[in-house]
């Protein structure tokens, strides 16, 4: 795989991640004679397919180069091992499996590999991509596909990567169409600079609320995925939804992902300074731990994430008055809509 087909399996691999969200968990394996992950210190392992991540798997990405013949039966082999052992620990999405093969060819079906770590159940579907206009190992990989509920595909140039990497969705979509199941998702925070509520205040802290969209048509049992739908909402508009009468006089509102990135906080600062335009890397990947660092066992984080309803508290050092700090005692109520108020 040299050249331009590399070229292509390079870009191909990049649109797939732009596939993947904060929802979802990802690792690059490369291989040849042996197995070698794209990020050695990620060995075995499944990383959130955040924006940081995905743009530091892309930086190795183009240090990939074409050497000796590919082991494709080890290198199935350990993608089959890591999806079993990151779900049986219960991390991750615990949702759809897959692995998306990236290959130029290949000249057996591995029966033997599916059989052990993934028949009868199918539990994770494969995706092949062959990259290259020859055709000489499209029935192993089409049979691949079939034998393991994914879809196959060929890429010849870099102008088809795009519309061959997304037929994947519909495939993994069509179990939640039969379903019916709707999932609504809010997105993190993100400075919109066409939007301000208040010229003097600078651009707004937005978020997105989106869902798809399924075709209720009967003549097919497959389903279809027709789009997406969604608004975008000023984090203004949903603090108004604060009881605001329910906070003390040091008391504040905050609101996260399910993920546990923060949507609004009094220690967001998204801007370098305010009334300017320009805007902090990473700022809307927040996690809550970093702004309330008193919570170092992470007991509100993970039970706002988890969707709890409660009360807790915990002792923090606030500053009250001209700079003067003292260590007081916080109670947060905390609701499944993941809003949080410190009284």
């Amino acid at each position: 795989m040299k050249g331009l087909r590399l070229t292509i399996a390079r870009q191909t691999v990049s649109s797939i991640l732009d596939t993947l969200g904060d929802d979802d968990f990802f690792n690059i394996i490369a291989y040849n004679q042996e197995i070698h992950y794209v990020e050695p210190c990620l060995n075995g392992t499944l990383v959130r397919a955040d924006r940081t991540n995905k743009d530091h798997f892309r930086e190795h990405l183009d240090k990939l180069f074409a050497k000796g013949i590919g082991l494709l039966g080890d290198a199935l082999t350990e993608a089959f091992t890591i999806l079993n052992d990151f779900n049986q620990t219960g991390r991750g999405s615990v949702c759809s499996q897959a692995i998306m093969l990236v290959t130029d060819g290949a000249t057996e079906m591995y029966d033997d590999v599916f059989e052990k770590y993934n028949w009868p159940e199918r539990k994770v579907r494969i995706f092949p991509y062959l990259i290259g206009r020859e055709s000489a190992f499209a029935d192993n990989l089409k049979w691949m596909a079939c034998a393991n509920k994914g879809y196959f595909s060929q890429i010849s140039t870099l102008a088809d990567v795009q519309e061959n990497v997304m037929r994947y969705l519909h495939v993994m979509s069509r179990p939640k169409v039969i379903d019916h199941e709707h999932d609504t998702v809010w997105t993190e925070a993100y400075v919109d600079s066409a939007v301000s509520l208040n010229d003097k205040a600078g651009p707004s802290l937005m978020t997105t609320v989106a869902m798809p969209v399924f075709s209720t048509k009967n003549e097919t049992n497959q389903g279809i995925l027709l789009g997406v739908v969604g608004t975008d909402i000023p984090l203004q508009e949903l603090m108004k939804l604060i009881p605001k009468h329910m906070l003390g006089i040091h008391g504040y509102v905050f609101a996260i992902t399910n993920n546990g990135y923060i949507l609004t906080h009094p220690d967001l600062r998204p801007l370098y300074q305010e009334g300017q335009k320009r805007r902090k890397p990473n700022y809307s990947s927040v996690d809550l731990s970093e702004v309330e660092w008193e919570d170092k066992d992470d007991i509100l984080r993970n039970a706002m994430v988890n969707r709890r309803t409660g009360t807790f508290s915990m002792e923090v050092m606030k500053t009250v008055d001209r700079g003067v700090s003292m260590q007081i005692k916080v109670a947060y109520c905390f609701s499944h809509r993941g809003l949080a108020l410190a009284p």
